[in-house]
């Protein structure tokens, strides 16, 4: 048995999720707060991959879900509470994604240590190596963005981070991407799970862990719908702080600002977007439908993906929509 630990998997894991290595109950674990967080590695000449997870959920919560595939078939998803996820193999190369797809509102990610905690990656034989990077986008935002009730209104159950919009769109595109984006947040409303507003989340993945910003080739934001109760004056001077922030963390890279799928502060984003010489996706011609009259469901999240894709691909001009 080939046994990879926490400190071996951030070397490759950073690039497609905000991982860390934390202890948790003492056991050292790759941690993220992030759905959507992924890990995308290859795999030769194993029959067999385990990844043990510890299950790490508020008491009071079900399970935690992650959520797996191979060589970009359909993604399968795995109760944390099992603590293991099989994976089968043929000894042949193989590309295995593994992704944080489940928690609910009330799991502490940020003060509470309940986030995601992947311990340990196990081959029968063979080895693990780091699959070749691709153009890297930085998916912004709130629960539509993080992937929550896609198909349903079970907490962790029907989330779909995997095959959200910004799920479909990274696929679409072929690229890697990473997540940042928690349920309920705005630039003015803090988020669930004890989570601050975007602009401390951003450089954060908890209270305790500072994020170290990556190198993106595209950022995308989709946040206000959550601060459509706070004064249209107040909503305005905080997203363009935001923007400006945003464009520091990440300089010289490209970034598409939304306009959120429900028509929030449309214009006032469009003025901020064009003051900073971002990119504006337009939403409102959309195809859009919802589990909620908020959030994406399953239909209207593809839709949505593919319309992105298509929005966002003259900005990355080297590769194409499959």
């Amino acid at each position: 048995m080939k046994k990879y630990q926490p400190t071996d998997l951030i070397k490759f894991a950073s690039r497609t999720g905000r991982w860390t290595v934390k202890k948790i109950n003492n056991m050292p674990t790759l941690y993220t707060t992030n759905l959507g967080s992924y890990l995308r590695f290859k795999v030769s000449d194993a029959k067999k991959c385990q990844i043990t997870v510890l299950p790490n959920q508020n008491f009071l919560s079900p399970s935690q879900v992650f959520a797996f595939r191979i060589d970009d078939g359909k993604w399968q998803r795995v109760q944390a509470s099992l603590g293991k996820i099989d994976i089968p193999l043929d000894s042949t190369l193989h590309t295995i994604e593994i992704m944080a797809a489940g928690n609910t509102d009330i799991d502490e990610v940020w003060q509470g240590n309940e986030g995601f905690a992947i311990k340990n990656i196990y081959l029968d034989s063979g080895k693990i190596m780091a699959a070749p990077q691709r153009p890297l986008v930085n998916f912004i935002g709130d629960s539509i963005t993080a992937g929550c009730w896609v198909v349903g209104n079970h907490p962790a159950a029907d989330y779909r981070p995997e095959t959200n919009y910004a799920g479909i769109c990274a696929d679409l595109l072929n690229v890697d991407s990473v997540r940042i984006a928690y349920s309920a947040g705005g630039v003015l409303r803090p988020a669930t799970g004890g989570v601050p507003t975007a602009d401390v989340f951003l450089g954060k993945i908890d209270d305790q862990t500072l994020w170290t910003p990556n190198h993106p080739d595209l950022t995308v934001i989709n946040l206000g719908v959550n601060d459509r109760r706070f004064p249209l004056a107040q909503f305005t001077a905080a997203f363009d702080l935001f923007i400006q922030q945003i464009k520091l963390t990440f300089p010289h890279t490209p970034l598409a600002i939304m306009i959120p799928f429900s028509q929030t502060f449309a214009s006032e984003i469009r003025k901020i977007a064009t003051k900073h010489d971002c990119s504006i996706i337009e939403t409102k011609t959309w195809s859009h439908s919802f589990t909620d009259g908020l959030h994406p469901d399953q239909a209207g999240a593809i839709a949505e993906g593919k319309m992105l894709a298509q929005a966002l691909q003259p900005l990355l001009p080297q590769f194409s929509v499959k």
